[in-house]
């Protein structure tokens, strides 16, 4: 994980010219990579180029410092401008099909290979697998490549400058100065900046992503996706179910184990921050993992301990906060259940309540531990305690997480400027709830943090989903999902990479790995969910909406996991509409409100 940060202007250095980022967005791009920060400028014609990145190491047997350069005549040359520059921030897991050894760094390969590519930088690019973002000096064609994969895995942004310079800036993040400036670069192909002709605007082209399995498209320039399109078979009437021995539930276990394999082992001792100590049970975790309790999450931790050495502990990282909005309303059932002056008396002698009727709930738990009525922090336990029970040698580490109404008041004003240019109350509910589960709690807290994102997408996990089927059948069902899967690079992952690389944390998405991506969306829709198949009379009674994720749960021995209702992040932790009035009513898709309300 890095950060990235490139500014293009004129070389006069005049105030006008310059694109003049501010000094709090250089500090961001530094949170982002707390191990390394450096910078590469040099002129080309009447332009200034500047580069810049921090590195957050996490490949390798070493911290590899950022940017990588050369020079024509070698590194010795001194008073010679570099002859190719590379910012990256990405995780190589293979290239060529090859994976990397446990000692190599996927930046300098990448880099080794883009210098001597002849210009050919989208066949490069091509033969990546895992997530990315990049800026790329390539000298001798006077181009400057840049964009995100095909996936947009990796956040990356600019700011284009309309005013005739031809100044452009690119950074993982926007300018917390001119925010509104900043747009977030399409994950719909690799674009460039032509440099060969003397313009004070020079031109920007795309070589855009299209369909692996298009016949239609001959250009040598396209970049051909590394997935086929989504198998639209539609299925007889009424299919016959899915059950634990169906052969997707053994497949997907191997496909999950083998992009865990890659995201959990070979973590390099240098990235684990060292507290004297801190051995035996008090050891570090290399993994941590955002943990709802839910199916997918919890899937990852089950499988995640079948790779790891049993003496290696793994982070259960649960975050609830105090929605002052939820605890009114629940104040306000109790009193319709007219219980006030009973649960007034009680809690003030700081004795516990009966049931009051919400939610099995009682008065002191609604006023004292707000925290424990959050849904994800109930949840998370369950399942906590299920892993346990499972899988007894592995130290399970469950980190409650506590916010405080004030802190998401003083934190509200970064995360809404790490969340540009997505601005609306879904996207702060959410942006909330990963920024401090992704906060380090002690000094030795884990960098690598796996998410479950991608599952729902996959599998069919959103209540729409129920309803596409219920209104369209199998073909709405198939359209639904095509479309989450094509826009989650729009609506998820630069938003989600900003906010939880602010902490100087990496994000890994198991489920978005490409080998498992082109298998399973080849699957026909009755391999991965349930709806319209007829279900057994007795037995298994497990949600139709990512059935065949459940059903490797059960598989697996987490029969309660199985059966968890799907919920929302913003929902399980309480984020959604904590700033709303009692009786007001605010819709995710609304703009975020500047002030609290």
């Amino acid at each position: 994980m890095c950060g990235i940060l490139f500014e293009l202007s004129q070389a006069d250095n005049s105030s006008t010219s310059s694109v003049s980022v501010s000094d709090s967005l250089v500090k961001d791009v530094r949170r982002r990579g707390p191990d390394s920060m450096e910078t590469v400028e040099l002129v080309v014609g009447s332009l200034r180029l500047k580069f810049t990145s921090s590195v957050l190491s996490l490949r390798g047997a070493a911290v590899v410092p950022q940017p990588l350069f050369s020079k024509p005549g070698g590194a010795e040359v001194r008073d010679q401008s570099p002859e190719y520059v590379l910012c990256w921030n990405g995780e190589a897991w293979r290239f060529d099909g090859k994976e990397f050894g446990p000692d190599e760094n996927d930046t300098q390969l990448i880099f080794d290979q883009l210098s001597s590519c002849n210009g050919k930088v989208q066949d490069v690019l091509q033969r990546i697998e895992g997530p990315f973002a990049f800026v790329f000096y390539d000298g001798p064609s006077k181009r400057v490549w840049f964009g995100r994969d095909w996936l947009g895995r990796r956040s990356l942004l600019w700011q284009k400058r309309d005013d005739g310079t031809g100044n452009v800036a690119i950074c993982s993040i926007a300018d917390p100065r001119s925010i509104s400036q900043w747009e977030e670069i399409e994950a719909d192909g690799f674009y460039y900046i032509d440099l060969q002709t003397e313009t004070s605007s020079p031109q920007i082209q795309r070589i855009a992503f299209v369909s692996n399995s298009d016949p239609d498209i001959t250009d040598s320039l396209s970049m051909r996706l590394p997935i086929p399109r989504l198998c639209k078979h539609i299925p007889p009437e009424n299919p016959a179910a899915l059950s634990p021995e169906s052969p997707p539930v053994a497949r997907l276990y191997g496909l999950l184990y083998d992009s865990l394999r890659l995201r959990v082992q070979n973590v390099p001792l240098h990235s684990i921050p060292h507290v004297p100590g801190h051995e035996g049970k008090l050891r570090p975790s290399k993994i941590g993992i955002l943990f709802s309790g839910g199916v997918d999450c919890t899937m990852l931790a089950r499988i995640v301990h079948d790779i790891l050495p049993a003496e290696e502990p793994i982070e259960l990282l649960n975050v609830a906060f105090e929605n002052r909005r939820v605890l009114d309303a629940a104040i306000a059932e109790a009193k319709k259940a007219k219980k006030v002056k009973k649960a007034s008396t009680q809690v003030m002698n700081g004795t516990e309540l009966e049931t009051n009727g919400v939610d099995g709930i009682n008065a002191t738990a609604l006023t004292n531990n707000v925290y424990d009525i959050c849904p994800d922090r109930q949840t998370g336990r369950k399942s906590w305690k299920e892993l346990q029970s499972v899988c007894p040698t592995r130290d399970w580490r469950f980190k409650e997480i506590n916010v405080p109404y004030e802190e998401v008041v003083e934190h509200k004003p970064a995360v809404v400027a790490l969340l540009h240019p997505h601005d609306t109350e879904m996207d702060l509910s959410i942006g909330l709830a990963f920024y401090f589960a992704s906060r380090p709690l002690e000094t030795d807290s884990p960098r690598i943090l796996l998410s479950g994102l991608g599952a729902d997408e996959l599998f069919g996990g959103y209540a729409r989903h129920g309803t596409a089927f219920n209104r369209a059948g199998y073909p709405g069902l198939i359209d639904e999902l095509e479309l989450d899967l094509t826009r989650l690079g729009k609506r998820n992952l630069g938003r989600d990479d900003r906010i939880i690389a602010n902490w100087g944390r990496e994000a890994r998405f198991p489920f978005l790995d490409e080998r498992l991506l082109q298998e399973v969306i080849s699957w026909p829709v009755t391999d991965k969910c349930g709806f319209g198949a007829i279900q057994p009379e007795e037995g298994n009674t497990l949600d139709n909406e990512k059935r065949v994720l459940r059903l490797l749960a059960w598989k697996l021995g987490m029969k309660g996991v199985a059966g968890e209702k799907k919920r929302a992040i913003q929902f399980g932790a309480r984020t959604a509409k904590m700033e709303a009035t009692r009786g007001g009513k605010v819709k995710g898709t609304q703009k975020i409100s500047v002030a609290p309300e």
